[in-house]
């Protein structure tokens, strides 16, 4: 008696485990944070790209300063 009655018990916990999960997914992808989180993600790699091809052409900019200085 005692096992089938902690079978039933555990199987009703998977079980509520179970919509718990479901619930907290079904919030998450409703709220489009995913989504957002991408877009995000998108702007950051360019604006990354955007500040290394400033750099570099910083330094052209400088270098060129530099052998006009010398001549």
């Amino acid at each position: 008696m005692e096992f089938y009655g902690a079978l039933v018990v555990s199987l009703i916990s998977l079980i509520a485990v179970l919509i718990f999960a479901a619930i907290i997914r079904y919030a998450i992808d409703s709220s489009k944070t995913s989504k957002k989180l991408d877009v995000l993600i998108k702007e950051v790699k360019f604006l990354k790209t955007e500040i290394k091809k400033q750099q570099s052409n910083k330094q052209r900019d400088d270098s060129k300063h530099i052998i006009d200085e010398k001549v």
